[in-house]
């Protein structure tokens, strides 16, 4: 029987982020997990901004970032789901200023 819990601090601590995140309906509390799933240097330029349902907005600083990141979108949903529950983010849309 599979449990619900999480198997890691990691992943209990990306599961509070997401419930404050959602309470608060801003996305930037998302900040640490991001970096964690994408690393310094794509964090650096993007980070979570907003939810739309269970689609977590990415904001880059340049439309060119926002399409290199979203050839990747897979492989990070994929990080962030692992982190913050299947259930809690479905997609990824990213976008530039």
């Amino acid at each position: 029987m599979a449990s619900s819990v999480p198997r890691a601090s990691g992943d209990l601590l990306g599961v509070v982020l997401a419930s404050v995140s959602r309470d608060t309906g801003s996305a930037s509390v998302l900040n640490p997990v991001w970096r964690q799933a994408v690393g310094d240097t794509l964090s650096a330029v993007s980070r979570p901004t907003r939810w739309m349902g269970t689609t977590l907005v990415i904001t880059c600083t340049t439309s060119s970032w926002a399409t290199e990141l979203g050839r990747r979108r897979d492989e990070f949903l994929s990080r962030l789901q692992a982190s913050l529950g299947k259930k809690t983010v479905a997609s990824l849309v990213f976008e530039a200023p």
